[in-house]
């Protein structure tokens, strides 16, 4: 089972996310110099693939201006349609779908609300800090 999501790539690079790693983007280049010392790696990107990754591997920022309302109404319409899904098709797949997040699609309306709205309340959290992490960087800079 492959987790990475390309981005973009090329000859002599792959540019990329892990399944479930929305902190990082990655990075491979072959064929480039690169310095390594312990606790830090210099790799010269060159500037053509630069201009391609730039474009990609932008933060999701979607949930960081969203209220618990509105995160309620967009939970609510996704578990809504999952359970109506499931009621039609009520295969493995069907129910398995989206499970990370809401649980099994056989779990109640109520405790699929609850799971996503923790979930998307983590996420809001980690996405509201990335965003504060960016404005003090482009502060500094």
């Amino acid at each position: 089972m492959f987790t990475k999501t390309t981005l973009a790539y090329g000859n002599t690079f792959h540019f990329y996310q892990e399944a479930l790693d929305e902190d990082y983007v990655y990075l491979e280049l072959q064929g480039v110099k690169y310095e390594a010392n312990y606790n830090r790696v210099m790799v010269p990107i060159p500037i053509h693939i630069w201009e391609v990754i730039r474009k990609l591997g932008a933060a999701n920022l979607s949930l960081i201006s969203k209220s618990d309302e509105e995160l309620l109404i967009d939970v609510e319409k996704y578990v809504d349609k999952r359970i109506q899904e499931y009621k039609q098709n009520p295969s493995s797949l069907a129910r398995l779908s989206g499970s990370l997040v809401y649980g099994m699609a056989s779990d109640s309306r109520a405790e699929q609300i609850h799971s996503g709205m923790e979930a998307y309340k983590a996420q809001r959290k980690e996405q509201q800090e990335i965003k504060a992490a960016i404005d003090a960087l482009e502060q500094r800079n």
